[in-house]
């Protein structure tokens, strides 16, 4: 497994103040998300990337994970602490039903 990437119970079970980034598109993101979960659209990011914290974890979620595993890697390369959660929101939802 890739040092950026982690799974859904991986993340939750990170107590930490932490950053859950969803990079999916709004209307994606307006269906559901992790709840707490910050919207910015992949597109986006390289525009917003002074808004992201360097003084907590990022978890990363795009649709599944391709996207956000690229940037998890290339942030981590510059100083982040940046994961992408593995499979994406499937992989999320995937968990949350699980957990019922």
């Amino acid at each position: 497994m890739q040092t950026y990437s982690r799974t859904t119970e991986q993340m939750m079970a990170d107590t930490r103040e932490k950053l859950i980034l969803d990079m999916r598109k709004d209307r994606e993101f307006r269906l559901g998300t992790i709840p707490g979960a910050v919207h910015i659209y992949w597109e986006d990011l390289n525009d917003r990337m002074a808004e992201l914290p360097k003084d907590k974890p990022i978890y990363m979620m795009c649709y599944t994970g391709e996207t956000s595993d690229e940037f998890a890697a290339w942030m981590q390369e510059h100083g982040w602490e940046a994961y992408s959660i593995e499979d994406g929101y499937r992989g999320f939802y995937r968990w949350q039903i699980m957990q019922e």
